[in-house]
């Protein structure tokens, strides 16, 4: 027999509490991914980073560019620093997958570090003003960001599922990269199940966790995450 589950909102991770349990006293039932639909609610650049401007030798901004926060390539990035109006550049070097930025003279220029964590400079973190001249990334750029969906649902059992040697509750792993935009609406729908095992006995609820690449919970800022599990 199989049975559908659509589960919305789980991107707090919190338990669901099911009307009917699922009866696996017999030990044979499995779960699996179905289905996953996420408005895109995460991003590289969050608030309060911004770029600052001054002449060589002043103690007082002139002015400074606040950054919206959202899901940036690089290129967009780029076009919004290089039309700053003070003939600061920044390009990437495609061969070292780092950025080279140009301060022109008379000038310096203030990075949050945010954003030069994002560009992989070193150079201007904690609030440092960068002198007129150029600057190379120390490390390649970091636009990849979020790159998969680790589904995991602490009801499976861990009897048999492994991740890197250590018993696990991890289900699936979706990619997702930088193909949409923030704010964007996805649905991705599985054809083949991938089917791990469930706890015996009479499950009442199920609680489902996104997790990034590190193993942290997806801060998808208020954003809905929800899923279909079929088990059979």
């Amino acid at each position: 027999m199989h049975m559908f589950h659509t589960l919305t909102d789980v991107q707090s991770g919190a338990p669901i509490s099911l009307l009917r349990c699922i009866d696996n006293r017999e030990d044979n039932l499995c779960i699996g991914l179905r289905s996953i639909s996420y408005t895109v609610g995460w991003y590289n650049v969050g608030p309060q980073e911004s770029i600052s401007w001054r002449p060589g030798g002043s103690t007082e901004a002139t002015e400074t560019a606040k950054v919206t926060p959202g899901l940036y390539r690089f290129a967009i990035l780029r076009n919004f620093i290089n039309r700053l109006g003070v003939n600061l550049s920044i390009r990437l070097d495609n061969v070292t997958n780092r950025v080279v930025l140009r301060i022109p003279v008379g000038w310096e220029v203030q990075f949050t570090d945010g954003l030069l964590s994002l560009l992989g400079l070193d150079d201007g973190l904690h609030g440092e003003w960068l002198n007129s001249g150029t600057y190379t990334g120390d490390h390649s750029i970091g636009f990849a960001g979020l790159k998969k969906l680790h589904v995991y649902v602490e009801q499976l059992s861990t009897t048999g599922n492994f991740v890197d040697g250590a018993p696990s509750t991890l289900l699936t792993t979706v990619g997702v990269g930088l193909r949409s935009p923030l704010g964007a609406i996805e649905t991705i729908r599985f054809e083949n199940l991938e089917l791990k095992r469930l706890t015996d006995g009479l499950i009442s609820e199920l609680k489902v966790s996104i997790c990034d690449d590190y193993g942290k919970i997806v801060d998808n800022h208020g954003q809905p995450i929800s899923v279909v599990l079929e088990i059979c």
